[in-house]
Formats: C-alpha cells, structure tokens, sequence
C-alpha cells in the first residue's frame, strides 16, 4: 500500500494528539489502514493518543502491527499501548522483541514481586475517555458484548487515570448531557509497589471492593479486588509464620463488616 502523502504524514509526526482527535473519529478499519502507511514510530504515538475506546479496538487488529510499534515507540507510548491490552496478551508481545533493553524496560511494567499489589492485578474490561460525549459513550457501553463489564475506568487526554464511571448516574440521565467527565466517581487508586500487608489495611475497602492500580506517570496497570488482597494477605502470613499480620488482618476485616453493617442498617450504632 503506498505511504501516506507526506504533509499529513509530517502533520501526525509533528501533532500526533490532532491528528488523533481527527481520526479517532472514523471507523477502527478505517483507522487501521491510515495506521498501515506510517512509519511504526508515528503509528504508535497517534494510536496512543486516539480516544481510549479507539484505541482499545485498535491494538486488537493485528500482532504484527503491535511488534512493531511496540518496538520503535518512545517508552511512555509503548506503556500507553500495553495499558490497552489483556496482561498476558502483553507478556507475550514483550517477550517477542528483538531488543533486550526494550524487553527489559517494559517487563518492568509489567510483573512484580508475589508481596506486591502489582502482583494481583488483573486487566480492566473497559477503559474509556473523560472527553467522550456522554451520549456517544452510553451507546458504545450498550453495544459492548457483557451484561457486566465490571469497573469502567475513565482516563484523561493523555491517557492518565481520572475515575471510574458512575455508571448509575449515566444511566438515570434520559438522555445523558455533556462529557464523561460529569458522571466520574473520584475512586482512590493503589500504588503497584504497595506490599500487601499495608494494602489489606487500607481504609478505602470500608467504601470500595474494587480499585484501580496505577504506575507513578498515572497509568491504570488494572485493579485489585478487597477479596485477592485478604486472601493473598493471609496466605503470605500463614507461609511465614506472621501470627501478628493475621492477627491486625482478621481484625480489620471485622472492622470493615461492621462498618458496612452499620451502613446498611441505616448507619444505626450500637447502644
């Protein structure tokens, strides 16, 4: 297929993040064929830009393009890019490449030590931009192939965590108005070097059974549910003999039912 022509192929170079605000707006077949004709270095920066939904659609359409865009982009895109694909979908595609340094670097990213949260990550279903008008977005969330996509996490232009989609208010709204920026629920996320016994203390799962987890650039690696980290908790407690982690463990998952009891009796205390 021949190139594209050179003015717009200098523009995406120079203005990756227009040039994917305009094409983001067309068709992901559509998108994948002007992707073909630049050069793996520019695909990868316009692609890691384009509206979080396209882009997710679009890291889908071929291994081959993956390799070689992970291969020439700058390292923050390269993330950006894995940040939109199933975990072990990314192991695979890393492992592939040529470059031992580049494998290096975005393993990184990619696995962390068994008493680390990064460690019981699992991947988002669906990752959608704060800029998306919020009608386009409700009828994208509708066409999705699940009845429970679990948490949608909302990012800002550039990628980076802003919240997760209170999908309720979007919903009570007929039809809803304005951008996905409006119907974000502010959700506290989680560090990946966090070790688990301070995450299973953390006051968050009184509110949350589900929070995101984030690099320290603020891109969303996945989420970690309140259950893995009790569990996994207990089980590293038990291998080393930690009766005292069991113990602040055990009582902070009391804490946490009662607080929740309490809530659902109507926030009632005990006499």
């Amino acid at each position: 297929m021949a190139n594209l022509d050179p003015v717009s192929a200098d523009f995406a170079r120079k203005h990756p993040g227009t040039f994917a605000k305009v094409l983001g707006k067309g068709e992901v077949l559509d998108i994948v064929r002007v992707l073909k004709q630049m050069p793996p270095s520019v695909a990868a920066s316009v692609v890691a830009r384009l509206p979080s939904s396209r882009a997710g659609a679009v890291v889908k359409s071929s291994q081959e393009l993956l390799s070689a865009w992970l291969a020439e982009a700058s390292y923050d895109d390269a993330l950006t890019l894995l940040g939109h694909m199933p975990r072990e979908k990314c192991l695979s595609l890393v492992n592939s490449l040529a470059s031992r340094e580049r494998r290096r670097k975005l393993l990184q990213f990619l696995k962390y030590p068994t008493h680390c949260v990064g460690a019981l990550v699992t991947d988002v279903f669906v990752r959608i931009s704060a800029d998306m008008p919020a009608m386009d977005a409700l009828r994208e969330l509708r066409a999705l192939k699940t009845d429970n996509p679990g948490p949608i996490v909302v990012l800002q232009s550039d990628g980076r965590y802003l919240g997760l989609l209170d999908l309720w208010r979007l919903l009570a709204r007929d039809p809803p108005t304005g951008i996905l920026r409006d119907y974000v629920s502010r959700v506290p996320a989680m560090l990946p070097e966090t070790p688990l016994t301070s995450a299973a203390l953390d006051t968050n799962w009184q509110r949350y059974n589900w929070l995101p987890v984030i690099d320290h650039e603020q891109r969303v690696l996945g989420g970690v549910s309140r259950d893995r980290i009790f569990a996994a908790t207990a089980t590293q407690a038990r291998a080393h003999g930690g009766q005292e982690i069991l113990t602040s463990l055990a009582t902070e998952m009391l804490r946490l039912i009662g607080a929740l009891l309490d809530r659902i009796l109507g926030g009632r205390t005990a006499p």
